[in-house]
């Protein structure tokens, strides 16, 4: 049956609309996730802050170093072991935290590339080794040993730095969406 020019052009616009509902749509849940994922990622900070605090104030973590001790690893050498470690510390407990809940929230109803959870948690490891033990830790340490900033600033200062290099490798790469099919119908 062939369509006249009128019913073509309104066949047309309807296709238009579902296409652009559809555009309308994506975008939505793309902003609903960078929401989810902004939102897991400040539950990261405070679980980074607490585990911070607890271990570098605290003095029931009697264990670890006194503040301002050196530490002396072949050719490294680090005026502040306590900060050190427990900024490598709560770095990896955050890590921990923030993969679970971008597991079972931020990036729940996508449909992945089909990859393993234990694959999914050592690249997010990998990435977050990066981001966190090693910009993160490096940019507080510096901020906090070379600048005399607080650490409580130095923190939310590093966490700004690398929240971009973990958006784009947790929804481009780790999360990755499967590509979807188009098969005309």
């Amino acid at each position: 049956m062939e369509l006249t020019p009128k019913y073509e052009s309104i066949a047309a616009s309807a296709a238009d609309r579902g296409t652009l509902w559809q555009s309308l749509l994506a975008r939505l849940r793309e902003r609903l996730t960078l929401f989810k994922f902004a939102v897991t990622g400040a539950g990261g900070y405070v679980t980074y802050q607490l585990a911070f605090l607890l271990l570098y104030e605290s003095t029931l973590v009697w264990f670890l170093p006194d503040k301002g001790d050196d530490l002396h690893l072949l050719a490294f050498s680090h005026t502040d072991a306590r900060l050190l470690i427990t900024t490598l510390i709560a770095a990896e407990l955050s890590i921990v935290g923030v993969f679970i809940g971008h597991h079972l929230w931020t990036f729940r109803d996508r449909v992945m590339v089909g990859k393993p959870l234990w694959l999914r948690f050592f690249q997010f490891n990998a990435k977050a080794t990066v981001s966190s033990l090693v910009l993160l830790t490096l940019i507080v340490n510096l901020l906090t040993l070379q600048l005399s900033v607080t650490p409580y600033l130095a923190i939310p200062t590093g966490v700004v730095v690398v929240s971009l290099w973990n958006w784009t490798w947790d929804s481009l790469f780790i999360w990755r969406p499967a590509a979807r099919r188009n098969d005309g119908g």
